[in-house]
């Protein structure tokens, strides 16, 4: 069954932070998007915003979520805008374009990736060591292993600075 994209802002059964009008859009401007503008069909560019959305939406996001009754972690309230220079905060009627865009660029990642299940851990990251004689592999430290969205830096480039925790997120105080 075909999949189709909901991206009500604030809305009880959204399902996408971006529109796949929004996607294609900022795939026309994105370097090395014939994945997406040629190779995907439109039920997998609504699945992969989909499952990008699901993926940023666990995230722990500064400030609080709008509604009690939204299906996604934006909009928020309380949420300073890294990009304002007064420190202002996103309106709670509006899905950040930095979240916009970090979910399209985790959407075309996904395309891209084809039939590969990019949440599965990767046996071969991070060997340190691989030994065929009583088939012995050493990996580098456990917390140096790359997972989840660090797979991804293009797609952190956009929203670290909205994450709980980020030092992009702390004000600034101006002279």
């Amino acid at each position: 069954m075909p999949v189709t994209i909901d991206a009500t802002v604030g809305g009880s059964s959204a399902n996408s932070f971006a529109t796949r009008g929004e996607a294609d859009t900022f795939m026309e401007a994105r370097l090395n998007a014939s994945t997406w503008e040629t190779d995907a069909s439109a039920d997998d560019k609504n699945r992969a915003l989909v499952e990008a959305t699901r993926w940023l939406t666990r995230l722990g996001w500064i400030g609080l979520r709008a509604d009690d009754t939204q299906a996604l972690s934006w909009p928020r309230q309380s949420a300073i805008d890294p990009d304002s220079p007064t420190a202002q905060y996103f309106g709670t009627d509006a899905v950040p374009q930095r979240v916009k865009d970090g979910t399209m660029e985790l959407a075309f990642q996904f395309v891209k990736a084809g039939t590969t299940d990019v949440a599965a851990l990767d046996s071969k990251r991070n060997v340190k060591r691989s030994k065929l004689d009583v088939l012995e592999t050493e990996y580098e430290d456990s917390f140096a292993k790359v997972k989840d969205l660090d797979l991804f830096p293009s797609v952190t480039r956009h929203i670290s600075a909205l994450l709980v925790g980020s030092f992009a997120t702390l004000p600034t105080q101006r002279a």
